[in-house]
């Protein structure tokens, strides 16, 4: 439970330092102007990557993947990176973590985890392709 909870808070972090370079731009920009900007629209927020996340993190993912950089395995960045587009990549990915695999990224072989149920796995995937 305490490894979930600093996984989770790492993630985060990771995320928050991310997006506050962009936010101090923004801030900057907008206290230049003289007229009132129209309040920003709500963010939408994409529920089956904050899904993913939930099940990544619970998994034993981030003992062989890092978000920005290779471990074991590769980072989230660059198997988002490499799979950009690519039709039918969501439920051939999500069948990789399944049954595991080799050879892609590496000699190291990813392991398999039978035990994730397809749906999960799908989910899994479409967190790791909303991360840029």
């Amino acid at each position: 439970m305490k490894k979930t909870l600093i996984i989770l808070t790492a993630v985060f972090v990771c995320i928050s330092c991310n997006s506050s370079s962009d936010t101090k731009e923004t801030d900057a920009k907008s206290t230049d102007t003289v007229a009132a900007a129209p309040p920003p629209a709500a963010e939408t927020k994409d529920l089956e990557a904050e899904r993913g996340l939930g099940l990544v993190a619970k998994s034993d993912c981030f003992t062989c993947h890092k978000l920005t950089e290779p471990l074991i395995g590769p980072a989230y960045s660059l198997v988002a990176a490499k799979y950009k587009g690519q039709e039918n990549m969501i439920d051939s990915l999500a069948h990789k973590i399944i049954k595991g695999g080799s050879g892609v990224w590496g000699e190291v072989p990813m392991s398999p985890h039978p035990q994730v149920p397809i749906e999960d796995a799908k989910a899994m995937v479409h967190y790791v392709m909303s991360i840029k």
